[in-house]
């Protein structure tokens, strides 16, 4: 527990994550007037209002699980550091997971609760803070393996916001195997985002493990 309060404290201290949860929860509710207008117009949505707003306030969460990731492997060493205090590299990537899944529990929860209770989706809450949070992990899963914020970002929000939407356009039927479906269907996609993350995880600490820092 001493090295998960560790990492928690060390997340605390990055002004990036801070600005990046702020600038999510603040997108997230400005995206949720934005769909309550539109419905009380009468406009068409497609999707859930009560979840709508989330297929876009993921990206947040997929660039704050990055930039806690990336940050060990900025210019400084970091991560050396880290590693001279805690040598036993997969008991500290399962560290580093849980302290930012403990940060990230509090965020995804007000982002799910300002997104879907005023639309009554009240129902909605407790998975879309389990997806929102299993979605910050596999960014910074990602992250862990490509050691860089930029390109990281980039292959996530393509993969989220180009591919997957061509993707389930062309072929409804993957759906059900993509990460981002639970956005949108928690029931129909919970399944892909849970397998997606683990696998990504297990990626991780799998090069973490072998590769030189």
């Amino acid at each position: 527990m001493n090295t998960v309060r560790a990492e928690l404290c060390k997340l605390l201290t990055l002004p990036s994550l801070r600005l990046t949860a702020l600038l999510t929860v603040a997108a997230n509710l400005l995206l949720t007037y934005a769909y309550a207008t539109a419905e009380a117009h009468g406009e068409p949505l497609g999707d859930d209002a009560a979840l709508a707003p989330l297929g876009y306030s993921q990206a947040g969460f997929l660039v704050l699980g990055v930039l806690a990731a990336a940050s060990e492997h900025q210019e400084g060493g970091q991560l050396r550091t880290t590693l001279l205090a805690m040598p036993r590299r997969l008991p500290l990537q399962g560290a580093k997971a849980l302290a930012l899944a403990a940060l990230t529990l509090p965020v995804a929860a007000a982002t799910a609760a300002t997104s879907t209770v005023p639309a009554d989706g009240v129902g909605w809450v407790p998975a879309a803070t389990g997806y929102l949070t299993l979605t910050t992990l596999l960014g910074a899963a990602v992250a862990g393996v490509v050691r860089h914020a930029v390109p990281a970002v980039v292959l996530l929000l393509g993969l989220y916001f180009i591919a997957g939407p061509l993707l389930r356009a062309k072929l409804s039927s993957s759906a059900a195997y993509l990460p981002d479906t639970a956005a949108l269907d928690p029931s129909g996609g919970a399944a892909a985002t849970i397998t997606w993350t683990l696998a990504a995880l297990m990626l991780a600490a799998l090069t973490f493990h072998v590769r030189d820092v």
